[in-house]
């Protein structure tokens, strides 16, 4: 057992891809955390996908980036990724996504559907393809809503942004079916000309800008942090605001009866269409969680 829970990136050498070990390797720079290398294999042999393992291995070398390889049996990723989660309690778990030829989105897949509902630590879905930013990342993006999960994800993101240095951008959605709703003025009161639920709504958004305003406060207080506040879709406002920042966290439901992350629609829409990585972070995951952080808050104090 590591004396820090590890971060573990899967890394499939029959597809080469190597997205979530980039991610991998950057959190783990982050953090200090070792990083674990995940190779599914079925049967007795493994194969390397043409060398491609050695090469990555000789890469990674070559970056002076410190990586175990470990061969993990099962007859699916997601079987094979589950079990390296039950013996290594991670901190941290990165998978990929796979794109759809058509639209050119990522599509949340099995793998990375199924490695969410086991999960008891933050998970990172990575658009394949992805490269580390040449700078770094700089700007760190959260969805809030104000919800526990919501809560949670936006303490995560300011801990991150904190290791770093970096700027944060906390990113909520208000209904958009009342967008145009104005507060109506005494006189139309006075004449029973306003709507009720005009004002209602008005109410409801000035109520909803001031609770996302006092938790940025409340969570951020150190931080350059910029506030944006989209009128829209949720899923909408935060596929776009993802094109502007280096990863975009967000916070998921609660378990289900069977332990099970719950996915909602808008978290898995935001996860196939982000260009940015995502990271996810379960509801009632604390102590992955706090693992993350700590290793990441540890960071602060040792540069």
């Amino acid at each position: 057992m590591h004396a820090h829970a590890p971060i573990i990136a899967a890394f499939d050498p029959d597809s080469g891809a190597r997205a979530p070990v980039e991610f991998g390797v950057a959190a783990s720079r982050v953090t200090g955390a070792p990083l674990v290398l995940v190779v599914v294999h079925k049967g007795e042999h493994a194969g390397d996908g043409d060398g491609a393992l050695d090469r990555l291995r000789q890469d990674l070398e070559g970056r002076d980036t410190a990586a175990e390889v470990r061969m993990v049996e099962g007859n699916t990723a997601a079987q094979g990724l589950e079990r390296a989660m039950r013996d290594l309690e991670p901190e941290l778990v990165v998978v990929g996504a796979t794109r759809r030829s058509a639209s050119g989105s990522m599509l949340v897949g099995t793998t990375a559907e199924r490695v969410l509902h086991a999960s008891r630590c933050p998970v990172a879905v990575v658009p394949q393809g992805y490269e580390a930013p040449a700078g770094g990342v700089r700007l760190v993006g959260v969805a809030f809503a104000p919800t526990p999960e919501g809560r949670d994800a936006l303490h995560v993101a300011a801990t991150l942004a904190r290791s770093r240095g970096v700027a944060l951008r906390a990113i909520t959605a208000l209904d958009p079916a009342h967008a145009e709703d104005q507060s109506p003025g005494l006189l139309a009161r006075q004449h029973h000309d306003a709507d009720p639920a005009e004002d209602v709504h008005a109410r409801e958004r000035l109520g909803a800008v001031a609770a996302f305003q006092q938790a940025v406060a409340d969570a951020a207080p150190d931080l350059e942090t910029d506030l944006d506040v989209l009128v829209q879709d949720p899923a909408d406002a935060l596929v776009a605001a993802a094109r502007h920042v280096d990863m975009l966290v967000m916070g998921s439901r609660a378990y289900g009866p069977k332990r099970a992350v719950l996915l909602g629609s808008v978290s898995r829409r935001v996860m196939e269409q982000a260009t940015c990585p995502v990271l996810i972070v379960p509801r009632g995951a604390a102590e992955g969680t706090a693992s993350l952080l700590a290793d990441a808050e540890s960071h602060i104090k040792t540069t």
